[in-house]
């Protein structure tokens, strides 16, 4: 082959990653990267890429006790395991987002559906054990039901495959999702804000929609809120807050808040807030039914597009919600599954960036909820581009 047609065609990188692979003498050799580096007289950036992407793909193994290299004898694929919370938006654009992301970072990807499972979370469980069962590499559990949590972490740990738990907290896995507390505190600033914009402060009545299933570590949103609420407008006895299980869902959260509005026939300056933008609109719709939300402030999390629609509705008492980007989830995700396989450390907590979404900066945001209004910022900043703090 002449100089020319072999300059044309040899790719130096697939060549490198080859003096790698060729640097171990069999597959029960254990080299460090330094000792990589020596054989191949790479350059020590070179090669940790080239052998993170190896270990990345299945075709090295990485040990951090002690820090060696090891060639596996069968290749493979690496699997992610995910289990979704369920249909319903944010869960859907979540999985939307790993899926892509996965896709593109060369994962293969199992997706099972925990549903909206509220009694008990058998099916949370079941999926679990069938992840097992698949053999996955990284197992990545969005389910909604706090009580099940330890069970699922053992059945993961006595498998040996590690953990990512999606929104709600679970032994031994790494947390990546929203600081709720802190998510919380700034809803109440924007209901605080408009209560004071609006009303002079005056507040007959604070409705909290919560999920005790969920357990703590999301019900600190909602304590957040309440918090912020009293920063900026004072203490609240206890008569004039109503925190109540509206169970994440939008039916249920239109009854209970049914309920609240039946036990309160008189008061007219109402604050709501709820664990999601779902729950939020169920209130929504209960308020409506009575024909008491004009004297009513809604602020709801997730920036769910139907939420973003009635934001964009001078007339409606929706006037924010606390978007936590789910279209960010994948990449972040995958990002997090890269350092795992790869043995390197992460901390035990990764919280998502979050913005509150109201009208004021809604058109910035998402410019196509508000086609009509006049946006000074690029279409293209929908979202900060790195949406981890570690």
């Amino acid at each position: 082959m002449g100089k020319d047609r072999f300059a044309s065609y040899f790719v130096p990188v697939v060549s490198k990653t080859l003096d790698i692979l060729e640097a171990f003498q069999s597959t029960k050799e254990e080299l460090s990267l330094e000792e990589i580096i020596r054989r191949t007289g790479m350059a020590h950036g070179t090669a940790y890429r080239i052998l993170f992407t190896l270990v990345h793909r299945g075709y090295l193994v990485h040990s951090l006790q002690p820090k060696k290299y090891r060639v596996m004898p069968s290749p493979h694929r690496r699997k992610i395991g995910y289990c979704s919370v369920g249909e319903q938006s944010f869960a859907n654009q979540v999985a939307a987002s790993l899926e892509m992301a996965a896709r593109s970072a060369g994962f293969g990807l199992i997706m099972l559906s925990n549903e909206w499972d509220r009694d008990n979370g058998d099916r949370a469980i079941r999926n679990a054990q069938k992840l097992v069962t698949e053999r996955v590499d990284v197992a990545i559990n969005f389910q909604f039901h706090a009580s099940v949590a330890p069970v699922i972490a053992d059945i993961f740990a006595r498998a040996k495959i590690p953990t990512i738990a999606v929104e709600i907290p679970q032994p031994g896995a790494i947390y990546y999702g929203v600081d709720n507390y802190r998510a919380g505190w700034d809803a109440g600033e924007v209901l605080a804000r408009h209560a004071l914009s609006t009303g002079n402060g005056k507040v007959d009545l604070i409705v909290l929609l919560d999920t005790p299933a969920a357990g703590e570590v999301e019900q600190s949103r909602l304590t957040g809120v309440l918090k912020s609420l009293e920063q900026t407008l004072g203490p609240m006895p206890n008569r004039k807050v109503c925190r109540v299980d509206g169970k994440g869902t939008r039916e249920a959260s239109k009854l209970v808040t049914a309920d609240v509005l039946r036990t309160h026939p008189r008061v007219k300056r109402i604050l709501l807030s709820a664990a999601n933008d779902i729950s939020a609109l169920g209130g929504l719709d209960a308020l409506r039914a009575a024909g008491r939300d004009s004297g009513a402030l809604i602020v709801g999390f997730g920036g769910m597009p139907e939420a973003l629609a009635e934001i964009s509705n001078p007339k409606s008492p929706y006037i924010a919600t606390v978007s936590f980007w789910p279209n960010q989830y994948g990449p972040g995700l995958i990002k997090l599954v890269g350092k795992v396989l790869a043995g390197e450390p992460v901390a035990p907590f990764h919280t998502i960036q979050h913005q509150t979404i109201d009208r004021v900066n809604l058109g910035r945001y998402f410019p196509t909820v508000l086609p009509q209004m006049r946006v000074d910022s690029p279409a293209h900043k929908i979202a900060p581009t790195e949406m981890t703090n570690e």
